[in-house]
């Protein structure tokens, strides 16, 4: 069983890798998308495409080996700190403040200039969520 924790300890690593990516490179691509020459902009929008797919493989990734750690190595979620259960609400957040802004992004693509706005404050939203999960599982496990 410990080489499956320390499996799923480094790919949790590496989902988190994945989500900060994302976290911080879609605002970054998208807040240059206006100003670009327009022959460029599609390239910067594969660009968050492909910034997105990282990202919800990363989420994907942290959800799934962070159940196995919780059943394999912590025996449940029954007993845990309080930090470990502010974790888990800050990341239930963070997938709906994700959904929200994909939807977002999408319309923003589109043309609509308020759903990018939106989702360019979501997106600071989301990296606090970030910070806040990171600062949670130290407290919970540090």
């Amino acid at each position: 069983m410990e080489i499956v924790n320390t499996l799923a300890f480094w790919l949790h690593f590496v989902g988190l890798a994945l989500g900060g990516v994302a976290a911080f490179g879609i605002p970054l691509t998208a807040a240059r998308i206006h100003g670009a020459e327009p022959a460029g902009r599609p390239a910067l929008a594969q660009v968050i495409q492909v910034f997105s797919k990282a990202g919800s493989a990363g989420i994907g990734t942290l959800i799934l080996t962070g159940l196995i750690m919780t059943f394999t190595k912590l025996d449940g979620f029954a007993g845990q700190s309080p930090w470990f259960h502010a974790k888990l609400a800050l990341v239930v957040v963070l997938v709906g403040v994700i959904v929200v802004n994909k939807k977002l992004g999408a319309k923003a693509m589109q043309g609509d200039a308020k759903a990018a706005v939106v989702a360019r404050k979501m997106s600071m939203v989301g990296i606090l969520l970030l910070a806040g999960i990171i600062f949670s599982a130290v407290k919970a496990f540090g």
